[in-house]
């Protein structure tokens, strides 16, 4: 907990007002004990006949002379000594009060007009703001994005599905100056986060985290790990594994220190048939045909196959193939359509004939290409 400086300031004010009326106080009474007392010329003296008895009477004689009193020189250095003691700590006091509205009304007032005392709260709780996204990305977003928040680009862990998040161009610090940048990072970071970020299968998506968007977590705890993505040290993320391992469940093993992505599923029948089609370098059906019914396609010779299954086209040739009785026509044609129709742009896909297509692969096709009615 950090001290105000300013209730620094007056408690010692305080504590020097109380020390300077304690020390006159004590320079009055130590003053009058020194100064000798007055001859009276009859000196009493006290005799004890009984026990608990005191009879005082004149002395009939004289007594031994009184000691003599302290020098009057002395005294009056001593005086001088404590007079200007008292006097350094009266100016200290008003040192004090002064060095308290220096501080009030010059040091906390910034270019901003923004009080010290507001701008050392938020900074603080900035602080409080990152340890808590520290403790949900430990949480949430560990075994995507890594240890470290490299994610893909993490040396270590290539099989880390999510993107870089510690890095150079999401640091405040190195886009401060820079507004307009600043608003891009912070837009991105939330949409992110509250939306989660789709990706073709088999690959894996982000979810979204928000509540409105059906996530686990509210606006708070979202900006929360905003600021710790932006603010945060590296020593911040280095203590990432030191919050799971401090986490309920960590030493029963239920909960891992090393990352623990999700494993791509494959891809069966038409979601596999799709990807392929639309997604893969090894078959860009896109490249020639349009998927989009109405949209011609890129190869004019090339038809579109937007609603294949309930409007084809056919060839002749597959038509032919197709009376004849044979159930594989189209596999047939995909796997090597050069070998039914030796003029046809399309290429040879079937591995058996020297394509990249093994034939699981092209029935996948197939069953995708008759699911577009």
């Amino acid at each position: 907990m950090q001290l105000d400086f300013n209730f620094v300031l007056a408690a010692v004010s305080i504590l020097m007002f109380v020390g300077f009326l304690a020390f006159f106080g004590y320079l009055i009474f130590h003053q009058q004990s020194l100064e000798p007392k007055e001859k009276t010329g009859a000196e009493l003296i006290e005799q004890h006949y009984a026990a608990g008895e005191t009879i005082e009477q004149p002395t009939p004689y004289y007594v031994a002379p009184i000691p003599a009193a302290p020098d009057p020189l002395e005294i009056s250095a001593n005086l001088d000594r404590k007079i200007l003691v008292g006097a350094g700590m009266l100016f200290a006091v008003f040192a004090l009060v002064g060095g308290y509205f220096f501080a009030l009304f010059v040091v906390r007032a910034d270019a901003n007009s923004e009080r010290w005392r507001d701008k050392v709260a938020s900074e603080q709780q900035l602080e409080k703001s990152i340890e808590r996204g520290r403790n949900i990305y430990a949480n949430f977003c560990f075994d995507c994005h890594g240890k470290t928040g490299l994610g893909q680009s993490d040396p270590e862990r290539k099989d880390l599905p999510g993107l870089p998040l510690n890095k150079s161009t999401f640091k405040y610090e190195n886009i401060k100056n820079d507004p307009t940048t600043l608003k891009q990072v912070e837009d991105l970071l939330r949409l992110t986060i509250e939306r989660g970020r789709q990706k073709p299968p088999p690959q894996i998506s982000m979810p979204a985290w928000s509540d409105h968007e059906g996530g686990s977590l509210n606006d708070e705890q979202i900006q929360q790990i905003m600021d710790f993505i932006m603010f945060g040290t590296d020593q911040d993320w280095a203590d990432v594994v030191t919050v799971r391992l401090h986490t309920a469940g960590a030493e029963e093993g239920h909960l891992s220190l090393e990352p623990n992505p999700p494993k791509e599923q494959p891809l069966t029948g038409v979601a596999l048939g799709k990807s392929l089609t639309t997604n893969n370098q090894t078959a860009p059906c896109v490249t020639c045909h349009s998927f989009t019914p109405g949209t011609p396609s890129l190869l004019p010779q090339a038809p579109n196959l937007g609603h294949y299954a309930s409007e084809g086209p056919i060839t002749d040739q597959n038509k032919a193939k197709k009376a004849a009785g044979d159930a594989d026509w189209l596999f047939h044609w995909i796997q090597n359509a050069k070998a039914i129709k030796p003029d046809t742009p399309m290429p040879i896909f079937g591995a058996t004939a020297g394509g990249s297509l093994t034939d699981d692969q092209i029935r996948a096709i197939v069953d995708y290409l008759n699911s577009l009615k």
